[in-house]
């Protein structure tokens, strides 16, 4: 079969030749009858009809990224109040004045301060670990009042992350009214607390909302029994930061942060009722957070938003729309609060700031045009909004810059007028200078908003006789369809000066350029005497096997009265059909692998193993080249080998000899070195391009695996390795430590032949591989589904599904890879021998342990098996007793992984491997002695529980 295929692959090649040969076909390309369409580039020209030199208009601007907005800068922190790290920055009005609350989280301490005066009004810290005020790290402080009596009394809520709990202090006093979470206790039990970062009383109501971020959920205690009566985030939040209530809605809102979102929490329904950002997904974009560190609820219901991994501030509607958005980057930012004029407090680089835009003027840098020009119009680009923002301004100019710095500003007509819309003509008093300055002034009505300014240009105009002029055309090619073979002439046509005296102050200048290098093939300068052209292109060498060609025309003139003019261009060419490339990683016979197999030395003899073979098919080369390179990359291990394939002469490229591989456990590969050094697991990449034809690429990968020596065993109907069998026992087969065969990450397959040495019985079956504890298929190990039954007979029926045997015969295995050894069945005749592995008792709840005694020293494997004889099973937990009744340890009945049936159907077995880890609950080793297993199971038709017991010993 592989002869018949591999003549049709011939035949099919020749085939394809003769017909390449046989459709030589014309093509041409032009450009310039009536107009010109096919310039991709011009520089100093004009194009329309013809294509002449050109009066140049120019234009000066900033550089491409230029923008200016107003700082925003506002007030900063008083240099003689020390603040650490600040971590949170709270604002209330009193008397008048603005009162900052700043909590220092690296200085243990919560301060208040007089924004204007820069006074220390309040603070609470202790420099004694002992003392209960003592914070550690503190990370957010809340004020506000609450009605005890008669009196309004002013109650600052501390959250103290570093000792895992949040404090209720009376300003007045410093004392600690209250607190929840046990003082440098770390959990999620009664009064515990882990990392809480923010805390939200719900003033005269002896409820307190607790953002508990080391345990992932928010919490709503009780103060008076510090009983937690409403509790939500357990599996949904990651790494929560901050919160708010709203009153109106009765929702929470939640900053989750390492979710890379920001939610509303019903607390009545526990329901997510609006989101921003993608949830586990870090996004830069407008629907997206990275990180964020703060959420606000404003008064419009808009949510303010430090999102601090994108360094932003930013303002969201409750479409998920950003509405609003500092214009400055802010480095570090961990917390942002409005204020009600519309400046914003900020934690920003360790330290608060107030934000708020305030107009100011901007002057720009000076800038040489490089020659005096006549000035057209002013045009600027900018984001105002109407009655609140806006920009205007003046320019000044001169020839030189020290006459600059002197020279008047200007508007559009006098020293007191200015420049109020884009694209105004520019006062006259300008013209003849190269110098010039622009001064912007940026107004704004609001805080929040600032103006921006983005670009500034100014037009003009002048004439260069010293400059030269260009354009290049598209890419000159054909359909992918076709390829070239042969390119015939090109043909060009000029207008020459009417005054012959002035033809040899012009020049014309056509340039042939490989399309995909850019670079220069040939050039020709066009005749001073006749306007035809004709140049013969199929003795360039440079030429021949190029699929893209662009042709490029320069324009000079040494008179400023005339210009050399292009008409129209043509090129011709010889075409024929195009076939596609493909590549492949492949076996000895060629045939295309998803896998490769290396060793971590060259393992000589074994044609499976440590080699790389590539084949490609190119019929557009193979008309043309007999050696083709192509670079194979190794992903992981940055190995990259470059390759050499020869054309064969049945069609296609070979990599011969094919390249030997290795896998290298440390160290760097030596590139180009004859060697593919890999990584376990590393994947090969190549790509190959067709020279004839860039859009025509083909590619392949292969998974490199490192080989390894496997173990295949017999095992019995328990899943116990066996040495022998009786004629009637059904047997199975079990494959270990084979990570070569893990190829997928969903469940691979084996396939083995069982024969019998005598009868010559030989039965194919397929091994699957084995789940781990987690359900993944990532072991290496297979086993097969079904046993083979031995039976007693000399006459053998392959592919039943049974072996058949004679007395004293022995059955074997083959599978074809490395292993350490072949294991042999011998076979016992007569009455079958009794099953001493498993105690077979059978009941409503029935398990027993294999092997038992278990050796460690002999035994790698402690299995359990559980079956019921009144109904499916599961196994809800399991108790571990030592031989005086002290539990040592449980183990939940979910984190049992059963195979190959759970539930356990009735009168049927499940079983269990390393259930046990032989270890107590502290994660210790257990000794050696009697232990005894209680399982606790439960029948699901009837819903009944039922428990057992009974006695393991262990031998250490």
């Amino acid at each position: 079969m592989k002869k018949i295929i591999f003549v049709f692959i011939v035949l099919s090649f020749s085939l394809i030749q003769l017909m390449l040969a046989k459709n030589v076909q014309q093509h041409q390309w032009n450009d310039g009858t009536p107009f010109f369409s096919k310039i991709d580039s011009s520089e100093n020209v004009l194009i329309d009809s013809v294509i002449t030199l050109t009066p140049l208009f120019g234009v000066a601007s900033q550089n491409s990224n230029f923008q200016f907005i107003l700082s925003g800068m506002d007030w900063t922190w008083p240099e003689d109040v020390n603040v650490e790290s600040a971590e949170d920055i709270d604002y209330r009005n009193f008397l008048g004045s603005d009162l900052y609350l700043v909590t220092d989280g690296a200085g243990n301490k919560v301060v208040e301060i007089n924004a204007a005066t820069s006074q220390i009004l309040w603070e609470f810290k202790s420099d004694r670990v002992e003392d209960p005020k003592y914070l550690g790290n503190p990370v957010d402080a809340y004020s506000y009042t609450e009605v005890e009596g008669v009196e309004t009394v002013r109650k600052i809520l501390i959250t103290d992350q570093g000792r895992h709990r949040v404090l209720k202090v009376i300003k007045e006093t410093g004392d600690i009214q209250w607190q929840y979470g046990t003082t440098d206790v770390e959990g999620n039990g009664f009064n515990q607390l882990s990392n809480p970062v923010d805390a939200i009383p719900l003033p005269d109501s002896g409820e307190v909302f607790i953002c508990d971020k080391g345990n992932n959920r928010i919490i709503l205690v009780n103060e008076a029994d510090t009983s937690i009566i409403w509790s939500w985030g357990i599996g949904e939040l990651n790494n929560p930061v901050d919160i708010e209530y709203s009153y109106q809605t009765q929702e929470i809102l939640i900053t989750d942060q390492s979710n890379h979102r920001v939610i509303k929490v019903d607390r009545n329904t526990n329901a997510i009722t609006w989101q921003f950002g993608r949830k586990g997904i870090p996004d830069s974009l407008n629907n997206g957070l990275n990180m964020p560190t703060d959420a606000d609820l404003l008064s419009n219901r808009n949510i303010l938003i430090c999102d601090a991994g994108n360094s932003r501030l930013i303002e969201v509607n409750q479409s998920g729309q950003i509405v609003w958005e500092f214009g400055h980057s802010l480095q570090n930012l961990k917390d942002a609060d409005r204020l009600p004029d519309n400046k914003h407090l900020v934690i920003t680089d360790n330290l608060p700031m107030r934000l708020g835009y305030t107009t100011a003027e901007f002057i720009s840098q000076p800038r040489d045009i490089g020659y005096e020009v006549s000035f057209i119009s002013l045009f600027w680009e900018a984001d105002t909004l109407p009655n609140i923002t806006s920009v205007r301004l003046q320019l000044r100019s001169e020839n030189t810059l020290g006459d600059l710095e002197s020279a008047p500003w200007r508007g559009p007509s006098d020293a007191d007028s200015f420049y109020v819309q884009p694209a105004t003509k520019i006062n006259p008093a300008h013209n003849g200078h190269r110098f010039y300055q622009f001064k912007a002034k940026l107004i704004t009505n609001d805080p929040l908003y600032t103006p921006v300014l983005k670009d500034v240009q100014l037009t003009y105009y002048y004439y260069d006789v010293d400059k030269t002029g260009k354009v290049v055309t598209q890419t000159i090619t054909d359909s992918v369809d076709y390829i070239i073979t042969r390119w015939k002439t090109l043909n060009y046509n000029t207008k020459l000066p009417e005054n012959p005296a002035s033809r040899d102050k012009v020049e014309l200048k056509i340039t042939i350029k490989d399309a995909i290098t850019n670079e220069p093939i040939r050039s020709f300068v066009a005749s001073n005497v006749d306007t035809t052209n004709e140049v013969a292109l199929s003795n360039i060498e440079g030429l021949k096997q190029k699929q893209a060609i662009k042709l490029q025309a320069t324009f000079n003139t040494n008179n400023s009265s005339v210009s050399p003019t292009l008409n129209y261009w043509t090129v011709d060419w010889d075409r024929t059909y195009s076939a596609p490339s493909d590549i492949h990683f492949v076996d000895q016979g060629l045939r295309p692998v998803s896998y490769y197999r290396f060793s971590d030395r060259i393992q000589q003899g074994q044609p499976y193993i440590d080699r790389v073979t590539v084949f490609l098919t190119d019929l557009n080369m193979e008309q043309i080249q007999d050696i083709v390179s192509v670079t194979v990359i190794a992903l992981n291990s940055l190995d990259q080998e470059q390759i050499s394939l020869n054309r064969q002469g049945s069609g296609g490229y070979l990599l011969q000899p094919s390249i030997p591989g290795i896998i290298l456990s440390t160290g760097i590969p030596a590139v180009n070195n004859g060697f593919f050094e890999v990584f376990d697991r590393d994947t090969l990449v190549m790509t190959y391009t067709d020279p004839t034809n860039p859009n025509d690429q083909s590619q392949d990968s292969v998974l490199i695996i490192e080989n390894t020596s496997g173990i295949i065993q017999f095992e019995d109907q328990n899943f116990v390795p066996i040495d022998s069998a009786t004629v009637g026992d059904t047997v199975f087969v079990r494959v270990k430590y084979e990570n070569d065969r893990n190829i997928t990450f969903q469940q691979d397959t084996v396939t083995v032949i069982v024969f019998d040495h005598k009868t010559n019985d030989e039965e194919l079956i397929t091994l699957f591989e084995v789940q781990d504890s987690t359900g993944s298929y990532n072991t290496g190990e297979f086993l097969s589904p079904q046993g083979l039954q031995i039976e007693l007979n000399n006459t053998s029926t392959n592919g039943d599904g049974k072996i058949q045997t004679i007395s004293g015969s022995t059955i074997g295995v083959k599978y074809f890879d490395t292993i350490s050894q072949s294991p042999i069945l011998q076979i016992i005749t007569g009455a079958a021998a009794p099953d001493t592995t498993w105690n077979f008792g059978g009941g409503p709840l029935d398990f027993d342990f294999a092997p038992n005694p278990f050796y460690e020293d002999k035994h790698s494997i402690l299995r359990i098996r559980a079956s019921s004889s009144i109904g499916t099973l599961v196994i809800n937990k399991i108790e571990i007793y030592t031989l005086a009744g002290v539990k040592i340890n449980e183990i939940d009945g979910s984190q049992l992984s059963f195979y190959y049936n759970y539930p356990i159907p009735v009168n049927q077995y499940g079983f269990a491997d390393n259930w046990w880890n032989l270890k107590n609950k502290n994660g210790d080793q257990i000794s050696s002695g009697t232990y005894f297993i209680k399982v606790y199971g439960k029948i699901l038709e009837t819903n009944k529980e039922l428990s057992e017991i009974k006695k393991l010993v262990i031998l250490r």
